[in-house]
């Protein structure tokens, strides 16, 4: 089955891809002497793959770049990617590409996840273009617009992630008013899960100036975990004016998570020493367990043009997040490989965050010689205030892997955790860079450095820590053949916050609570992008060097000295094999290695969690003989991944298949679309990934969900 799935997946691909170059080329001759296709292709314009990829990416510092113009790995998902996958949390969009990895599982309150071999948490979201703004645990999808993922580290972008992440940046835009729009939409999910929303949006005054968009959802009941009751609310609310000269913004949003009676495991492994079956992927190991999250924000943005070549742009927010009760920390340490009994244990524990993050920047455009520039000079601010518990609250009982014992005396702790105040951090930087075009755009070069002030305070253990750096960037792309050929070479640094040791991640550790010095990362990418109607395909390979931190065997203390190295080749392709067929395809290879580290024989081994291969292909086909009719496919397969850091344990390679449909027609003069998923067709027991060292990820179970929008 291993050898069997692999090689098929791979195959599919490989043939997708060369039968799609032939089509791209076929279609765009077709393109260019039939008015009917040419105007097709014009609507379009904007986007790849049927809609579901944008043409054009936000990056920060840089602006608004078109993906081929781009030297690094961007990919921006778009609200028809989302709705039609109807996928309810930005992690469930990053399912499109299986080289990122959830290092939490399905349904986690805490959504995080692995780019090119490294993590990026849920705390270092980028919303709006600000760091520290995004909801705690998770982005609920009813509240944005697009996902946009950067994979590497990258300061130039989007400054210093302040939780540490590395692996990338995920930027996700709140909804605005592109459009008129009354929708009314409401979802059912397997094992009773009901949601509803409302998403109304209007362009008003005389040349629509003025933007107002409101939404809002509500849903409830059980789902994913047998006997796991959700309940989830969103809202918000985007107003805008915009001129030729003038754009402002307000947004707003408020999320709300409760959870009673399940959540999804991580199942360390370490005690046995071996990797054993895993269990059915809707298995509820706590069926007692309280917990809820909530977010609040409220920000605006804007920019004035003096000129074309002349603007000025800045924006502001401030959210406030917390969470009680067990969020985190849903794990199993399994006793006996044999009868799969094992030792948990119920939390308490508690957090509050205030945060207030701002920009502000000018972009000049101007020549010298034979030389285009867009100059930019931007500066950011973030601080982060926040209390945590001193330490958790516990209550430990016994079950099994296979059989999950339900004991009404085994509940969450009846003491509560004292909430202490724990951070005080501030992060300033300074961003310059000069983005040149020579050569009729044949030649693009982009010089950045961003200068980066770190001020964090460990309130809780009386320490504090200032740094600052300058990180350097490099990029190049070269068009020597036309508009929709490019290659791109690209040197990016990334700068991070040092870990904090935390009584949850490192248990045993001797300096729980220390915050350890920030650290540098390096990345070196080299890729080619070629576009050709809704086709876009890309080539990468790159090299990210990056400092690790690890617990000392004999001291239990936890030291930041050893370091990680990364080089991977990734490939995709999306696109429209014909009018009815379009695709998203990709394939990934990486080989992340631990290259130095605080325990000698770990040197050489496979970083936890890192398959070496991950391909990913989906279908959409249009039903032609059924107006409004399409389905749906999408195959993803992962190879093995080692668990612990010394490469004794190895979790097996799986295929998950996921179908879908949507029929899209008018009921009572109203645009009405139904739309049907199936995760996980063949209900497959796997372990998805690696959160920890020996502990890994139980996959979910199928599951279904059917939905309606109205649009009135």
């Amino acid at each position: 089955m291993k050898t069997f799935s692999k090689k098929i997946l791979t195959s599919s691909i490989g043939l997708l891809m060369m039968g799609g170059g032939c089509l791209q080329l076929t279609f765009a001759e077709e393109v260019s002497v039939l008015p009917a296709l040419k105007s097709e292709a014009q609507a379009q314009q904007q986007n790849y793959a049927d809609g579901k990829l944008a043409k054009e990416a936000k990056l920060g510092a840089l602006g608004n770049k078109s993906v081929i113009d781009t030297p690094f790995s961007v990919t921006t998902y778009t609200a028809k990617t989302i709705s039609d996958t109807q996928a309810a949390t930005v992690s469930e969009v990053l399912k499109n590409d299986p080289s990122i990895r959830e290092t939490t599982n399905s349904g986690h309150l805490n959504e995080n996840i692995q780019i090119r071999g490294f993590s990026v948490g849920f705390e270092d979201y980028n919303m709006n273009g600000l760091y520290g703004m995004a909801p705690t645990g998770r982005i609920p999808t009813d509240i944005i617009d697009s996902v946009t993922v950067l994979k590497g580290p990258n300061a130039l972008v989007a400054g210093m992630a302040p939780a540490g992440s590395v692996g990338g940046v995920v930027m996700a835009q709140t909804k605005r008013a592109n459009q008129d729009l009354t929708r009314v939409s409401a979802s059912y999910e397997d094992d009773g899960y009901y949601k509803s929303g409302f998403d109304v949006a209007r362009r008003l005054g005389n040349n629509k100036e003025f933007g107002v968009r409101v939404g809002g959802s509500y849903g409830q009941g059980e789902h994913i975990i047998d006997g796991m009751d959700d309940t989830n609310s969103t809202g918000v609310v985007a107003l805008d004016y915009t001129t030729d000269k003038l754009k402002l913004n307000f947004d707003a949003y408020a999320v709300r998570d409760k959870r009673d009676n399940g959540s999804p495991v991580m199942v360390s492994m370490g005690t046995i020493k071996q990797v054993i079956a895993a269990p059915s992927g809707d298995s509820n190991f706590f069926p007692n367990i309280h917990g809820e999250q909530s977010s609040q924000y409220l920000g605006a943005s804007g920019e004035y043009k003096f000129s074309p070549d002349l603007k000025v742009f800045g924006g502001a927010g401030y959210t406030e997040k917390e969470f009680s009760g067990h969020i985190h920390g849903t794990r199993m340490i399994v006793q006996n490989a044999t009868t799969g009994a094992a030792s948990s244990q119920y939390y308490r524990v508690g957090y509050q965050e205030h945060a207030v993050a701002a920009n502000l920047g000018l972009e000049g455009k101007f020549d010298t010689g034979a030389i285009q520039h867009t100059l930019g000079l931007r500066a950011d601010y973030l601080t982060r205030n926040y209390w945590q518990h001193s330490a958790a609250t516990s209550n430990a009982f016994d079950t099994n892997l296979y059989d999950p014992i339900v004991d009404a005396s085994e509940q969450m702790p009846t003491s509560y955790p004292t909430i202490v105040p724990y951070a005080d951090n501030r992060y300033v930087s300074y961003t310059l860079t000069d983005q040149m075009s020579m050569l009729d755009d044949k030649l693009q070069v982009i010089l950045g450095a961003r200068y980066q002030d770190i001020d964090t305070k460990n309130l809780y253990k009386k320490t504090k820590y200032s740094s600052d750096k300058i990180s350097p960037s490099l990029g190049l792309v070269v068009k020597p053949f036309g508009e929709d050929l490019s290659f791109y070479a690209s040197y990016v640094e990334g700068l991070s916050e040092g870990v904090t040791v935390s009584d949850m991640t490192y248990p045993t550790a001797t300096n729980k609570g220390e915050t350890l010095a920030p650290y540098q990362t390096k990345q070196y990418e080299l890729g080619t992008k070629y576009q050709v109607g809704s086709w876009l395909n890309t080539l990468a390979l790159y090299q990210i060097e990056k400092p690790e931190v690890y617990q000392d065997t004999v001291t239990k203390a936890v030291k930041d000295d050893a370091e990680t190295r990364s080089r991977g080749i990734e490939f995709s392709t999306a696109g429209q094999l014909t009018e009815d067929l379009s695709l998203m395809a990709n394939l990934a290879y990486i080989d992340a290695e631990y290259v130095k580290s605080g325990t000698a024989s770990q040197v050489g081994n496979t970083v936890i969690g890192t398959p070496d291969f991950t391909a990913g292909l989906g279908l959409d086909y249009k039903i032609p003989v059924v107006e409004g009719m399409s389905v749906n496919a999408r195959a993803s397969y992962v190879s093995e991944q080692y668990l612990n850091t010394d490469n004794s344990l190895e979790l097996p390679d799986y295929t998950i298949l996921d179908l879908g449909a949507k029929y899209a027609t008018k009921i009572g003069g109203v645009n009405t679309t139904f739309r049907a998923n199936v995760n996980n067709l063949t209900d497959e027991k796997y372990w998805s990934g690696v959160f920890g060292s020996n502990y890994a990820i139980l996959g979910a179970g199928r599951t279904y969900k059917l939905g309606v929008t109205f649009d009135f």
